[in-house]
């Protein structure tokens, strides 16, 4: 199977869900928390998990946490960063290839206990990051199944 046949017909399932809006954006935006912290993989099965004790939809919280599995260097790239703004502290990490995932978890670790290390940076960056990611998130799918739902359906068909 062609991976463009298999990334339309996800889409098609996607949007022909029985849910509304608020379900699929909710569970796209919760699905997508877990990608900002190091979970060793697990981020798409939090993601379900979160999304049934939320009772937001678990298969667009299943997408969520597939998306931001990709790009997490970049999401832990931009958590240092936010990080380092927000507690005025020199980054140690300067381009997204320097983003270790085993470094992260480290970091995270340290952070937790001991205030004065990259790891409180990376949480701090991280907090305001899933707050900020979490809103816009949320608005640009609610926006785009409330209003481009059926559009978006008969251009992939």
């Amino acid at each position: 199977m062609k991976i463009t046949r298999v990334i339309k017909y996800n889409l098609i399932r996607l949007f022909r869900l029985k849910s509304g809006p608020h379900q699929v954006a909710s569970g796209v935006t919760i699905g997508f928390i877990p990608s900002w912290l190091p979970t060793f993989g697990l981020g798409p099965v939090l993601s379900v998990g979160m999304a049934r004790l939320m009772k937001a939809n678990t298969v667009s919280a299943l997408v969520g946490g597939v998306l931001g599995t990709f790009i997490w260097p970049l999401l832990f790239f931009l958590n240092y960063k936010v990080g380092s703004l927000l507690l005025d502290r020199t980054l140690k990490v300067d381009e997204v290839d320097e983003v270790e995932y085993i470094d992260a978890i480290e970091h995270t670790y340290t952070g937790i206990v001991n205030s004065h290390s990259s790891g409180y940076t990376f949480l701090a960056g991280a907090m305001c990051n899933i707050v900020i990611s979490s809103i816009l998130l949320y608005i640009m799918i609610y926006i785009m199944f409330k209003t481009y739902r059926v559009r978006i359906l008969n251009k992939i068909r």
